[in-house]
């Protein structure tokens, strides 16, 4: 009984969050790192203020398939 969303391998998943971030405007996709194991998605490196980081973990939470998200961002 395999779910839809168990069929998104990490690496997909962080592809997908990449690509969001970088067509959004309020995130610098470049200073992010993104990473997925077993579906948690840990975000890491520099952004330039609290909204950047609240944008950036929200659009990670909002790709199907991502059960949680880790957040070490650090605001600049």
């Amino acid at each position: 009984a395999n779910r839809a969303g168990e069929l998104l391998s990490d690496g997909t998943l962080t592809a997908k969050i990449k690509s969001k971030m970088a067509l959004d405007d309020l995130v610098q996709a470049r200073s992010i790192d993104v990473s997925t194991t077993e579906r948690v998605v840990t975000l890491s490196g520099t952004v330039s203020s609290p909204a950047e980081r609240e944008r950036a973990v929200q659009l990670a939470r909002e790709t199907q398939g991502v059960t949680r998200v880790v957040d070490q961002l650090k605001v600049r």
